[in-house]
Order: structure tokens, then C-alpha cells, then sequence
């Protein structure tokens, strides 16, 4: 695939994974609860993250979940506890896709299948 068909696949996944955190900033109450301001967040978590891992080594693991916490707050508009609530909500909401769109492909041996 090359062109049209993968930017649109591209961003189909990215609205499926901001689709929690939107959702999750919507029963929040946060102040700028947009699907564009949600992928905005998780971009700039991620980016936090990975510069959590380049500078903190070992301790990446309790650096990277903040810098997420941070992104939803000063990205969403929300609290410190807010933000922690958009991050439960979303993961609940990433563990349901999981289980319903995971549900319909099995891991194997010989690879994926259907």
C-alpha cells in the first residue's frame, strides 16, 4: 500500500487510539476535552517518555507514566487528579478493545490467523 491508502489507515489508528482518552477527558471534565487535542497528548507523552528513557535509564519506568500525566494535564486542561483519572478511564477503555476487536484473531504457532 503506498499513497491515499495509507495515510488513511494512519489515521484511522490514530483516532482509535485517541478514542479513549477523548472519551475518557470527556467524563473527566476537562476543559479542552477535543479528539485532536487527545492524539495531541498521547504524541507528546510518548515523546516525554521516550526522552524518560534516554536520560533516566532505570528509572524510565516511573518517569514515562508522568510525562503522560503531564501531557493530559497541560494538553486537556485538566487537574493533576483528572489526569489520573483520564489515564484509569483510557486504560479500561484500551483493555475493552482489546477484548472485543482481540477476541477475533488467534496467535499461533504458524503466525496470525482469523
Amino acid at each position: 500500500m503506498s499513497g491515499l491508502p495509507v495515510l488513511i489507515v494512519q489515521v484511522g489508528f490514530i483516532v482509535v487510539f485517541s478514542a479513549p482518552v477523548w472519551l475518557a477527558a470527556r467524563i473527566v471534565g476537562a476543559d479542552h476535552p477535543t479528539l485532536i487535542r487527545s492524539a495531541l497528548s498521547l504524541f507528546f507523552g510518548v515523546i516525554g517518555a521516550i526522552v524518560a528513557v534516554a536520560v533516566g535509564g532505570g528509572f524510565a519506568l516511573l518517569i514515562a507514566p508522568i510525562a503522560f500525566l503531564l501531557a493530559f494535564k497541560l494538553i486537556l486542561g485538566t487537574s493533576l487528579f483528572g489526569s489520573i483519572g483520564i489515564a484509569l478511564v483510557a486504560l479500561i477503555g484500551y483493555a475493552a478493545m482489546v477484548h472485543f476487536i482481540g477476541a477475533a484473531f488467534t496467535v499461533s504457532g504458524t503466525g496470525v490467523s482469523t
